[in-house]
Order: structure tokens, then C-alpha cells, then sequence
């Protein structure tokens, strides 16, 4: 890893205790005991990334899910090539060796001990080729974990997180503007939380809610969601209790996702119950075959996840949308079609971003 202080190539046995041998200084983050990728350097490079070089504030939940695997993950199998290896190269070292320990009778040891271990490695070669059964695929780290392994030793060392970033659950929801335009609601507290960093409720008159009961009768409503068997409800859900009210889907939709999967953070939960996928074929019949085999084998994709850049994007233009003179016609109380939704993603970036780069593809309100 690299030194955040003089800038050394340092190899683990030079930065002792998390402190550089050459100029003494401590960091905060070292890939060998913090996991893969975990270095001051890194870290200072994604939030500024993410910050777009500090013109936007950015959250510790974006900063986590910038450091998660993007795509479906590696295939994993029941055994792997290595371990096969491990134990064929010793059997047949085994098989070689007795034939010198005959004249002391240990011969038969040695070929039992070789037939074993190379039955052993072959079973493991063929286990190699076969998958392991589907497993949940989590966020690399919980909030919680998140926090004590970078947050609080970065602080420790620094005294304050890198500039640019918040904690999540630090950040004060702040007063509801006086007169509101329309209501947002999002379940999301990442999302919620950048929003309000970023002035977006004073620029916008909007009034920011985690829950539809908060949500003034003659509102009209943006629903921000994931792309996610959940978030794709919540919409129906808004528009079965708000009839005859705007509610716009301003969300990550499926259909978007699966043009590129490679592009976003996919994550998998196969402990959903099954009266979720009966609710969300009776609730939104507009999604395809594919999209409902999507979301039942698990996958689904955290809107927190896109680029901090691209989901103001996607937020301010839900502004502009749901404020704009025309959206009071009875054309915008429909919901949109396939072709619209395709269109608002390439008006605000959703089918081009993000493309992997070096920083980031490496290593409540």
C-alpha cells in the first residue's frame, strides 16, 4: 500500500501497527487487516470521486456501496483446482516413495497414503467444475461494521471524516419547507440524507418523507426507490392511496438494471417470502417475464448505489417533471409506458453510467 504521508510504497512488514517505517506517521486503513482494497489513499481518491472533486456532499452509505462489487459476483463451485492440486502433488509423491521403503516394510503405508490423498484431489478436481448453491449476497459491510472499521479509525487518526463525506445517521433532518411544492418519498435513509446535505428540499420546496401517512393530502408525490421487488410495490402502493393525486416513479426500475447489469451493484436476498412475488405480479402487472425471474431468483439493486452525481440528476429532473405546468393534465395522472420510462433513463444517464474506472472497480431522516 501507499503511505497517505510520504507517499512510500510500503510492504506489510513496514508499516507495523498501521504506522509507516519511513516517516513514522500513523493512517487509519490497512488492506491486510481491514479487508482487501482498505487503504487512507483509496479512500480519499472514491470520495472525491464520488463528490464529483467536492461539489456535491456524499454520505458514508454511498461511500460503502462504492466499494462493493459491481455485477453479479464470481461464480463460486463446491471445491476449487488449488486445493486439488494440494493433495494430488503429495499423493504421488507418496506413490514414488515406496517403492525405497519396501526393504524396511513401510511400502504398503506409502501407497495407502498415496491412493488416498490422490482420490482425495481428484474428487476435489471434480467438485471444481461443479456450482455451489445460490447464497444471499450482502453489502460488503453492515452500517454498523462500516462505521467501526473506517469510520471511527478515521476519525481516530484524523480527527474528521474525509471532506466532502457525512455519517448517514449524524445528519439532522432539518426544517420542512414552509410552503412545499411537493412531497418526496423515499425509504431510503442514504438517499434522504444526500438530499437534504445538498440543499435539495430548499431548492426545490420539497418535502422529503420516509413514509406516505407524512404526506399531505394535496401534495403531489415523487416515489424514489431501489430496483427492487419492494421499491417497484411502493409506487403501486402510493397510487392506490393517493387516487386522483400525481405520483411520479422517479425510481431505479428493473428494466433499467438489466440492460447492463455489469454497471450497477447487484445484491441478493433469497429469503424473501413468496407472498411478495404474488403481490408484485397482482400490483404491477407491466413487468415482463424476465424481470419477475429477476427478482425471484433474489437480485435486486440499491438506488444509494448510484453515483452521487447521477441520482441528483435523477432527483432534480423528478423536480422539474412533477412541478411543471403540464404535469397537471390529465395525460401525466397515467402511468408511464415501457418506451417513456426507457427515455427518462437516457435523459438523466441511467443506461450509459457508470463506466468501471480504476478507483472505484478496485480495490436518517
Amino acid at each position: 500500500m501507499i503511505c497517505p504521508h510520504c507517499s512510500k510504497d510500503l510492504l506489510q512488514r513496514q508499516r507495523p501497527k498501521r504506522r509507516c517505517s519511513y516517516c513514522r506517521e500513523e493512517f487509519a486503513l490497512d488492506p491486510k487487516l481491514d479487508g482487501l482494497g482498505l487503504h487512507d489513499v483509496r479512500i480519499r481518491k472514491v470520495t472525491a470521486k464520488l463528490s464529483d472533486e467536492g461539489r456535491l456532499t456524499v454520505t458514508s452509505g454511498q461511500l460503502n456501496y462504492a466499494l462493493q462489487h459491481r455485477g453479479r459476483p464470481p461464480q463460486r463451485f463446491r471445491a476449487e483446482k488449488g486445493s486439488a492440486a494440494g493433495l494430488i502433488v503429495p499423493g504421488l509423491i507418496a506413490l514414488l516413495m515406496a517403492v525405497p521403503l519396501i526393504d524396511i516394510g513401510f511400502a504398503p503405508v506409502a501407497v495407502l497414503v498415496g491412493i488416498t490423498l490422490i482420490g482425495f484431489g481428484i474428487r476435489r478436481l471434480v467438485l471444481s467444475g461443479v456450482p455451489a448453491p445460490d447464497t444471499s449476497v450482502e453489502s460488503r459491510w453492515t452500517q454498523d461494521a462500516f462505521r467501526d472499521t473506517v469510520l471511527n479509525r478515521w476519525r481516530a487518526v484524523y480527527g474528521a471524516l474525509p471532506a466532502g463525506l457525512v455519517e448517514d445517521t449524524l445528519v439532522p433532518p432539518g426544517p420542512p419547507p414552509a410552503d412545499p411544492a411537493f412531497a418526496l418519498f423515499c425509504p431510503d435513509l442514504t438517499v434522504r440524507v444526500f438530499l437534504r446535505a445538498n440543499g435539495y428540499a430548499e431548492r426545490h420546496r420539497a418535502l422529503i418523507v420516509n413514509n406516505l401517512r407524512a404526506v399531505p393530502a394535496g401534495l403531489p408525490l415523487v416515489v424514489l426507490h431501489d430496483a427492487s421487488p419492494q421499491g417497484h410495490l411502493l409506487v403501486a402502493e402510493a397510487r392506490a392511496a393517493r387516487a386522483g393525486r400525481r405520483v411520479l416513479d422517479a425510481g431505479l426500475s428493473v428494466r433499467t438494471v438489466l440492460v447492463d447489469e455489469h454497471k450497477y451493484t447487484l445484491l441478493r436476498d433469497l429469503h424473501r417470502p413468496r407472498e411478495l412475488y404474488a403481490r408484485l405480479e397482482r400490483e404491477v402487472p407491466e413487468l415482463t417475464g424476465s424481470q419477475r425471474d429477476w427478482f425471484a431468483a433474489g437480485w435486486w439493486t440499491p438506488l444509494a448505489a448510484l453515483p452521487p452525481k447521477r441520482l441528483m440528476a435523477v432527483a432534480d429532473r423528478a423536480a422539474e417533471r412533477i412541478t411543471a405546468p403540464s404535469a397537471r393534465s390529465p395525460e401525466a395522472e397515467r402511468p408511464e409506458t415501457p418506451v417513456e420510462t426507457r427515455r427518462r433513463a437516457l435523459a438523466v444517464g441511467f443506461m450509459t453510467w457508470p463506466e468501471p474506472g480504476p478507483d472505484l472497480g478496485k480495490g436518517p431522516a
